[in-house]
């Protein structure tokens, strides 16, 4: 496992690459969300639900973390770091949102 900054001219094609390889088939992945902010601290935002996608709007500047029930739409996101194995899978990612709330997202 490697963490690595994502350049953010890649984060469509990277969270379109990733959807398409691991979201399409039978077996659920499930994803977990907590929001670290200066404001209120550490929030959990989802427990283990089932993972829809991620997708990235350049024009909008939106993430947008699909699960069920909820979407958790970043807006304006600066910085973006996934730690991945090997095959490309996120185990984890921590997503840094311009007024320095942290994203933490954790896949399984």
């Amino acid at each position: 496992m490697a963490v690595r900054k994502i350049e953010k001219n890649e984060w469509q094609s990277y969270f379109d690459t990733f959807s398409k390889l691991f979201l399409k088939d039978e077996q659920p992945e499930y994803m977990g969300i907590q929001i670290l902010s200066g404001e209120f601290g550490s929030q959990p935002e989802t427990s283990w639900l089932v993972m829809e996608g991620i997708t990235y709007d350049p024009k909008g500047n939106l993430l947008d973390v699909k699960v069920e029930d909820l979407n958790r739409m970043i807006l304006n996101p600066v910085e973006i770091y996934v730690d991945e194995d090997e095959g490309g899978w996120i185990n984890s990612m921590e997503i840094i949102e311009k007024d320095g709330t942290k994203d933490i997202i954790e896949i399984r």
